[in-house]
C-alpha cells in the first residue's frame, strides 16, 4: 500500500492506495486548531501536523494490517512557513498563507525587485513579493523576532517539515518555492539577495517525485520506508483529479478554492501563477483566499451551523434578486493579489433575508472560482470543456451545482474528494518507480462519480450575477485601501 497525506489549512487528511490498482483502501482526517493572535494574523502550531500524522497512521494501519507500506508521500498548503532549529523543532509558530502582518515589508522587497528586473540583472522575474511570500515573513521575523531568526536553522513549509520529522532529511521542491525559483528551477541567486540569511535558511531543492530519504521510526511509522519529496497541495490536486491536457481544468473545493489548468502552452498572464514546464505540461493555477471558508464565517456570524447554511440556501427563491457577496474577508490572492480587498454584500434591502445571504455567500464564492477560470485559460491558451471538482466543500450537490452554471460548462464530482492525499500517493509511486507515466497513470485511476450539467436560464443569471461581482471589486478597489486599517465588519 502506498500512504498519501496532505497537510491542509484546517486539517491532515490521509489516504491509502492498493498499489495493484490504486483503489483506496481507507482515508481518514483529523482537524487542528488555527490561531489569530492579532488582526490579520493567523498561526499554527507544527507539531499539531506531526501529531495527526501519527494519529492517521496508527489508526489506518490498525485496520489495514494485512497490507504492507511501500511509500509515503506528501503534499501541503503552501506559503505557510515555519522557522526550525537544528534538531527540526520548530522555534516560532507556522505563519499560515492567511497571513497578512508581513504586508509592509513585501511592499519594500518588491520594490527592490522591480529595481533588479528594470536594471536586467535577473534573467526571468519570479512573482511578485506579497505578503505570503518566504522572503517578506523572513524579513518580519528577522525585524520583530530576531533572536528566533538567530536560532534557526532552517525555514520549511508543513510538507517539508513532517518530511524532516519522518526522515530527518531538509528538502523542499522547485514547484513550492514560488517566487524564490528561475526558469530552470533552481533559487535565484539575485532575488535570494534581497535579503540576509535567506539562502542559508533555505532546504536543499530536489525534484518533487524522487526520494527525499527514509523512514526512521518516527511518528509511528515502519522504519526503512521511502518518502517522496512531495509538493505543494495544488500539483498533488492535479495527479489526484487525473488532469492530462487542457480538456479538463480542476478545481479543488477547500477552505480556499483552488484552480488549475494543465497545458503545454504558456501565455503570461496577471495574476495566475504558471509553473515550471513537467513533462512538458505546465500547470496554470490560482487559488482563491476564502472558499469554504466563507461559509464558516457566515455559519459563526448569524450564529448557525453549516449544514443550516447550506438548508437556507437550498429554500432560496431568487429569481429577480440582485445580492451578490465579495468572499474577500481575508484580503484576496489569484487574480487580484490584493492583502487590502474586503468582504462586501451588494444589493440588501429590508426584504433581505438569512435564506438569500446564504445563498449569496454560496454564489459569490463560485465567482471567485470562475475569475480564476477565465484567468487560467488565458494562460493556458484556450477553454477548457468540463472541470474536475474535489475537496470536502464537494459533498454538497447544491454547491457544486451553483458552480456549473456560474462556470457555464459541466463540472464532474470526483469518486475520491481527498485528490491533494490521493495525489501524494501516486507521487510517491512514481519515486519508487512503480510506473513511469505519473499522468496516465493518475488519468487511468481517476472517476467521476457524477456530472452537473449547468442549467441554460441559471447560468445566465450567473453571467450577469457575475458581472456585478467583476464591476463592483473594480469600482471598490480604491475604497478598500483607503478602508485599510479599519475594523472589519
Amino acid at each position: 500500500m502506498l500512504l498519501g497525506i496532505d497537510i491542509g489549512t484546517t486539517s491532515v487528511k490521509g489516504i491509502v492506495i492498493r498499489v495493484e490498482d490504486g483503489g483506496t483502501l481507507i482515508r481518514a482526517s483529523q482537524t487542528y486548531q488555527t490561531m489569530r493572535p492579532q488582526t490579520g494574523w493567523v498561526e499554527q502550531d507544527p507539531r499539531d501536523w506531526t501529531s495527526a500524522v501519527a494519529s492517521l497512521w496508527t489508526f489506518m494501519n490498525h485496520e489495514l494490517k494485512e497490507y504492507y507500506l511501500v511509500g509515503v508521500g506528501i503534499c501541503s498548503q503552501v506559503n505557510t512557513h515555519v522557522l526550525v532549529d537544528l534538531a527540526g523543532a520548530p522555534v516560532t509558530p507556522a505563519i499560515v498563507w492567511k497571513d497578512l502582518r508581513a504586508a509592509d515589508e513585501a511592499k519594500v522587497l518588491q520594490r527592490a525587485l522591480a529595481h533588479l528586473t528594470q536594471n536586467s540583472m535577473l534573467e526571468s522575474a519570479p512573482l511578485n513579493i506579497d505578503a505570503t511570500s518566504a522572503l517578506a515573513r523572513l524579513a518580519w521575523w528577522q525585524q520583530n523576532d530576531p533572536d528566533m531568526v538567530n536560532r534557526a536553522h532552517r525555514l520549511l513549509l508543513p510538507k517539508d517539515f513532517v518530511v524532516s520529522a519522518l526522515t530527518g532529511a531538509d528538502v523542499s521542491d522547485p514547484l513550492s518555492a514560488i517566487g524564490l525559483v528561475d526558469t530552470n528551477g533552481i533559487y535565484s541567486k539575485e532575488t535570494l539577495g534581497l535579503l540576509d540569511r535567506s539562502a542559508e535558511l533555505l532546504p536543499r531543492l530536489a525534484p518533487f517525485d524522487s526520494v527525499a530519504g527514509y523512514t526512521t521510526g518516527a511518528l509511528g511509522l515502519p522504519k526503512g520506508v521511502p518518502v517522496a519529496v512531495g509538493t505543494m497541495d495544488a500539483w498533488g490536486n492535479v495527479y489526484g483529479s487525473g488532469l492530462r491536457d487542457r480538456s479538463r481544468a480542476m478545481q479543488v473545493a477547500g477552505t480556499s478554492e483552488i484552480v488549475g489548468v494543465l497545458s503545454d502552452q504558456a501565455h503570461p498572464t496577471e495574476g495566475i501563477v504558471s509553473f515550471p514546464p513537467v513533462n512538458k505540461k505546465i500547470l496554470h493555477a490560482g487559488p482563491t483566499q476564502a472558499g469554504g471558508d466563507a461559509i464558516s464565517w457566515f455559519s459563526e456570524l448569524v450564529g448557525r451551523t453549516i449544514e443550516d447554511v447550506f438548508i437556507a440556501a437550498s429554500s432560496s427563491t431568487r429569481s429577480d434578486s440582485r445580492v451578490v457577496f465579495l468572499p474577500h474577508l481575508d484580503g484576496e490572492r489569484a487574480p487580484v493579489w490584493n492583502p487590502d480587498a474586503q468582504g462586501v454584500w451588494l444589493g440588501l434591502n429590508r426584504t433581505t433575508g438569512f435564506e438569500e445571504l446564504a445563498l449569496s455567500v454560496l454564489e459569490g464564492v463560485a465567482y471567485s472560482a470562475r475569475h480564476v477560470l477565465e484567468r487560467c485559460e488565458v494562460a493556458a491558451g484556450g477553454r477548457v470543456d468540463a472541470i474536475r471538482l474535489s475537496g470536502g466543500a464537494a459533498k454538497s450537490d447544491l454547491w457544486n451545482q451553483i458552480k456549473a452554471n456560474v462556470h457555464g460548462r459541466p463540472v464532474e464530482v470526483l469518486s475520491e474528494l481527498d485528490t491533494g492525499a490521493r495525489g501524494a500517493a501516486l507521487i510517491v509511486g512514481r519515486a519508487i518507480e512503480l510506473t513511469d507515466d505519473l499522468e496516465k497513470w493518475s488519468s487511468d485511476l481517476a472517476h467521476v462519480r457524477i456530472t452537473m450539467e449547468p442549467s441554460a436560464s441559471d447560468a445566465a443569471r450567473h453571467d450577469q450575477g457575475y458581472e456585478i461581482y467583476r464591476n463592483a471589486y473594480q469600482a471598490l478597489e480604491p475604497v478598500f485601501a483607503a478602508n485599510q486599517g479599519a475594523p472589519h465588519v
